[in-house]
């Protein structure tokens, strides 16, 4: 507690504007990826050239196996799911402060005239990279998409 309130007292005058806004009254969940202490999960950058989109996506703590990627429709659907942590309960108390959540992301990012048989993906460093190469025929099938 001691801690908490000595925390409080040296910040910025703006990191208390801030809490209130982080504050359960407006609905937030603490445990949940809607927190908006999450602002860096699933930050995109999209680059376009001749041949093709790349799309880089921060999702920090996640397993490869819990990120799915699905082209349909002109439509690039990217979710994940972080499950809990096994250090977030302590029995003596030493957490004083938590930012860690779990819980399920999504996104979805138009990509017209993809060549979805060719699109592909890797996971490097909490960084999701997908590649899709530019169709030179339309085609709107449904593609579930391997993470290399």
């Amino acid at each position: 507690m001691a801690n908490e309130l000595m925390h409080r007292s040296n910040r910025n005058p703006l990191d208390r504007f801030n809490d209130w806004f982080n504050d359960d009254f407006f609905g937030f969940p603490r445990d949940d990826f809607a927190n908006v202490s999450l602002a860096n999960i699933m930050q995109s950058d999209i680059a376009e050239t001749d041949k093709e989109y790349v799309v880089k996506i921060d999702m920090p703590g996640m397993q490869k196996d819990k990120i799915n990627l699905n082209y349909q429709n002109g439509v690039l659907s990217v979710s994940g799911s972080r499950e809990s942590f096994s250090d977030l309960s302590d029995k003596d108390g030493n957490i004083i402060h938590n930012e860690r959540s779990i819980g399920h992301v999504s996104r979805q990012f138009r990509l017209p005239d993809v060549e979805k048989s060719a699109i592909s993906a890797k996971y490097e460093g909490g960084v999701l990279t997908v590649t899709l190469p530019k169709a030179t025929e339309k085609s709107d099938d449904a593609n579930q998409i391997k993470i290399d």
